[in-house]
């Protein structure tokens, strides 16, 4: 039996081959003669086996920068990044943008929150990704200029086929597939764009969670899969006529136990939601007292000490020359909470952000 032949066997009939050449040419990157290597053949026969299924291979200049590029970013691997593929598409589809450069797509965002910077960091440290970079830039508004970090993850081109555009189309097909996925999700959707929110106003402590949004159609899916999937009281807003943005709600009631046991299994990479998070499963429902309001008010205190250092600190590196502005995104999460740690020792929810650094 000839050489073909005995390759040819191994697959079931010539689609099923042409598929598995796509993934690991196009995909996973290999060279032709990588994929010789792998199936035991001359790299001679699988050039004419991508003749042959009208496979185009790359010319010489893009296989030269490719090798040149290879290792800088790992690519994308269907059998374990599946968990990943939802964590990114939840990231922009919220708070962050998709960028297609050469060989690369850029994930990111502009920000003053440092909660941001830790859950793109830590998102990064958990899938093996490359680290964050943080540029400075000003920001113009109406009365005075706002110091802003751009937030930018770089990851290799090949996770572009599992980064879905249209949103509305992607919810609801996690929604039919899985539904801990589709929970994974949410909670990332909560972290980038989402919020928790706690009131003391009248005699018990109440709370609820929201995602906001400028699509009013991806707030609809919203608030239907909250309902439909995980039969939740979920409502929504109308357009604010000042920004246009409208939210889907999830109000925390004890006598829920759906709604609570929904906010309780949300893992958050974010610090600041996680605090609220602690808050809100300890305190919604019961009365109010000094001791809640305090805890709740220091929270909110260290979240504002923590943008402000933010702020002033890419003020202060746009002062640097241009070469030297940028920082990793584990540096500069240090450089805050260590500003933080020399100015504020006093501050009752100190041994929170401890762990931060610790972490």
């Amino acid at each position: 039996m000839s050489e073909k032949k005995r390759f040819l066997k191994r697959f079931s009939n010539r689609d099923d081959l042409r598929l598995k050449l796509m993934e690991l040419y196009y995909i996973q990157k290999h060279s032709q003669r990588e994929i010789a290597k792998i199936f035991g053949v001359s790299q001679y026969k699988i050039s004419k086996l991508f003749k042959e299924l009208g496979l185009v291979a790359r010319s010489k200049s893009d296989a030269a920068s490719l090798a040149k590029s290879r290792g800088k970013y790992r690519a994308f691997d269907p059998d374990r990044d599946e968990r990943l593929a939802v964590e990114l598409n939840a990231l922009i589809h919220t708070d962050f943008y998709k960028l297609k450069l050469r060989r690369e797509i850029r994930v990111g965002t502009s920000t003053t929150r440092l909660g941001m910077i830790i859950l793109l960091d830590r998102f990064a440290q958990n899938n093996n990704l490359s680290p964050p970079s943080c540029f400075p830039k000003p920001m113009y508004t109406k009365d005075f200029p706002e110091y802003v970090w751009d937030l930018r993850l770089t990851l290799d081109e090949s996770f572009e086929q599992v980064m879905e555009d249209d949103r509305n189309i992607y919810l609801e097909r996690l929604a039919r597939a899985d539904k801990k996925l589709l929970h994974l999700y949410l909670t990332r959707a909560i972290e980038c764009d989402g919020t928790i929110v706690l009131s003391t106003t009248r005699e018990k402590v109440t709370g609820y969670v929201g995602i906001c949004s400028t699509d009013p159609r991806y707030i609809s899916s919203l608030r239907r899969v909250l309902q439909e999937i995980f039969k939740l009281p979920a409502t929504s807003t109308e357009p604010d006529k000042r920004n246009g943005c409208c939210e889907v709600v999830v109000r925390l009631t004890p006598k829920n136990l759906k709604t609570i046991n929904f906010l309780k299994k949300m893992n958050f990479l974010h610090p600041e939601k996680t605090w609220m998070k602690e808050l809100a499963l300890k305190y919604v429902g019961k009365p109010v007292k000094t001791k809640m309001i305090e805890g709740i008010d220091n929270i909110r205190r260290t979240i504002r000490l923590l943008r402000d250092i933010t702020v002033q600190l890419a003020r202060e590196r746009l002062s640097l020359p241009r070469g030297r502005r940028s920082i990793q995104s584990s540096d500069l999460i240090k450089l805050v909470l260590q500003r933080y740690f020399d100015n504020y020792l006093s501050n009752s929810v100190l041994s929170k952000v401890r762990r931060l650094l610790e972490n």
